[in-house]
C-alpha cells in the first residue's frame, strides 16, 4: 500500500492555466476547476507510476524483501526518511538504524538493501503494518518536468470538465418536412482525449 503523508503544496497546472485551456473567463466554476486539477494530475501520474510534484509518501509492506525497490519515481537516495518495522520479540514498532541498510540509486528511483554481510531484522508479520518506509518523491522544481506533462494534464482536465455536459456519441436535429434526424458519431469519440493523454505520457522519455 502506498499512501500520501504530506500532499503536494502545488500542482504543475495553475488555476489560471486551467481556465485558459477551458476558455472560462468568469470565476463561477473556480471551485470545481480547482478540484479537477489534482484529479487530472493523478490520472496522468498513474499512467507512468510517477509523481510530478514533491510530496511525502509511505510504502507499507507485509514482509521484508531482498531488495526494497520503491514503487514510484522520482526519488533521490537522500529522500528516504525512515524505515520502521514491528520487532519480532517486542511486537512494537521500531525505527531501523540507517547504518543497517544501503539506499542505492536505480535510475530516478531507489532500492534499499541490507548492509553487506547482514540481513533484515526479525519481523512480526502479523501486525497490520509490518514495514513502513517513508520517503519524498517528485520534482522539487516544476520547471524540471518533461514538456508533455503539462499538455497531458491540461487535456485530461478538459476531458473531465466537459464530461456530462452533452452526449458525446449521439446528436439529433429536427429538419422541417422530414422530421427528426439522429446522427451517430464514432463510438470511440469519448476515449479520444484519454487515448491522446496516454500516448503523450508513454511516449515521453523518462
Amino acid at each position: 500500500m502506498l499512501r500520501i503523508v504530506t500532499p503536494p503544496a502545488t500542482y504543475p497546472v495553475t488555476l489560471e492555466e486551467a481556465k485558459a485551456q477551458l476558455r472560462v473567463t468568469d470565476s463561477g466554476n473556480d471551485t470545481i476547476i480547482s478540484v479537477l486539477i489534482p484529479a487530472a494530475t493523478k490520472l496522468c501520474q498513474s499512467l507512468v507510476q510517477r509523481v510530478f510534484v514533491l510530496q511525502t509518501l509511505e510504502w507499507v509492506l507485509p514482509c521484508w524483501r531482498a531488495a526494497l525497490e520503491l514503487p514510484i519515481a522520482p526519488v533521490l537516495a537522500d529522500q528516504v526518511a525512515s524505515i520502521k518495522y514491528v520487532d519480532w520479540t517486542t511486537e512494537t514498532q521500531a525505527t531501523l538504524d540507517p547504518s543497517a541498510y544501503l539506499v542505492q540509486t536505480k535510475g530516478e528511483s531507489v532500492q534499499i538493501v541490507p548492509k553487506f554481510g547482514t540481513c533484515w531484522p526479525p519481523l512480526f508479520a502479523r501486525s497490520p503494518e509490518p514495514v513502513v518506509i517513508r520517503f519524498d518523491a517528485g520534482y522539487e522544481d516544476p520547471a524540471d518536468l518533461p514538456g508533455n506533462v503539462k499538455v497531458a494534464i491540461l487535456l485530461m482536465l478538459r476531458h473531465l470538465y466537459t464530461m456530462g455536459e452533452a452526449s458525446l456519441t449521439l446528436t439529433s436535429e429536427t429538419v422541417f418536412g422530414v422530421g427528426q434526424q439522429q446522427f451517430s458519431v464514432p463510438a470511440n469519440l469519448a476515449t479520444l482525449i484519454p487515448d491522446a493523454v496516454r500516448n503523450l505520457m508513454l511516449d515521453e522519455v523518462w
